[in-house]
């Protein structure tokens, strides 16, 4: 569906007894697609980052919300120390891992193939520069807000799970007796559907 779309079948939900402005109910809508796709690290916000280490550092993707883990890189050359598999920045064209580190971990691994994100300044820093200075990496993206003429990322299917997280919203703004009878069978389908987006996302994995 278009976002035009999702917000005429929002305003069927609530009879349109909705007293936001047309804004306010894009305002709405992106609001609640941001918080989907912030609920778990989606198949269809991951990506991957190609580019050049300069100075020492890689600016970070401006859609950047955080690195995936790569499975991969589990044995002792990226220093695995957990049961989850490390975060790692691939460096050259033999894709040699370089394990991300706390910001606070920083001046522990000097003269060390590590780096860390340094949000402040939205970089990726290595601890000692590699020679070679082609780097990639995967991340989840934080998707573009929504305009009236586009569509969510994710498949047409979900596209109510906007629908009934706006209604429920729409509740707490407008506290009006019909939307406040109908604010619980709205919360029952919002989580209903992310249930179901969260099992076809698991369909993607190789358990």
């Amino acid at each position: 569906m278009l976002t035009s779309d999702i917000i005429a079948k929002f305003e069927l939900y609530v009879d349109d007894g909705t007293e936001l402005s047309s804004n306010e109910e894009l305002e709405l809508a992106n609001k609640i697609y941001q918080a989907v796709c912030s609920y778990r690290p989606w198949e269809f916000l991951k990506t991957t980052f190609t580019g050049n280490v300069v100075s020492g550092s890689i600016t970070l993707p401006t859609d950047f919300a955080y690195l995936i883990n790569n499975y991969q890189s589990t044995d002792s050359s990226v220093g695995q120390e957990y049961e989850t598999a490390p975060k790692v920045i691939l460096v050259g064209t033999s894709l040699d891992p370089y394990k991300i580190i706390n910001f606070s971990d920083r001046r522990k691994h000097q003269n060390e193939n590590v780096a860390y994100i340094d949000l402040a300044t939205n970089t990726i820093k290595f601890i000692t520069a590699p020679t070679d200075t082609t780097v990639e990496f995967d991340y989840i993206k934080i998707p573009t807000d929504l305009t009236l003429t586009t569509s969510p990322v994710f498949p047409s299917r979900f596209h109510d799970v906007i629908v009934h997280g706006m209604a429920v919203d729409d509740f707490a703004i407008q506290l009006f007796d019909k939307a406040r009878s109908y604010a619980g069978e709205n919360q029952v389908k919002y989580i209903s559907i992310l249930k179901d987006m969260s099992y076809w996302n698991a369909q993607f994995f190789n358990n």
